[in-house]
């Protein structure tokens, strides 16, 4: 079977900065603490929707297979804005995040 390549999505770039970042936020949260592993979280959360702010849209469907559609216009901007402030929230307030999110459990 062919696969058509218009239809394909450009995320080879980011597939590999994505799992990067999945083994930098590994580590904090192995080798410094949860503390540092939230914040990492955090920061994830923020380079990913500028990104996807950048792009203008963000894209949806399952993972692995081409994207079933977009969020676009002025829906996709909002949704990024509220991805970058719980990003910012947990990079300013890791003990709250972790308390929500129940990682602070010993």
């Amino acid at each position: 079977m062919d696969t058509d390549k218009s239809q394909a999505n450009n995320s080879g770039e980011f597939s590999l900065l994505g799992f990067a970042a999945f083994l930098v936020i590994v580590s904090l949260f192995m080798f410094v603490s949860t503390k540092a592993g939230t914040r990492g979280v955090g920061v994830c959360m923020m380079v990913g929707a500028l990104i996807q702010q950048i792009s203008g849209r963000i894209e949806y469907g399952w993972e692995g297979r081409p994207p079933s559609g977009y969020i676009t216009g002025w829906v996709a901007a909002v949704l990024n804005l509220v991805f970058v402030i719980l990003g910012l929230a947990m990079l300013i307030w890791p003990d709250i995040a972790m308390g929500i999110l129940g990682w602070d459990k010993k």
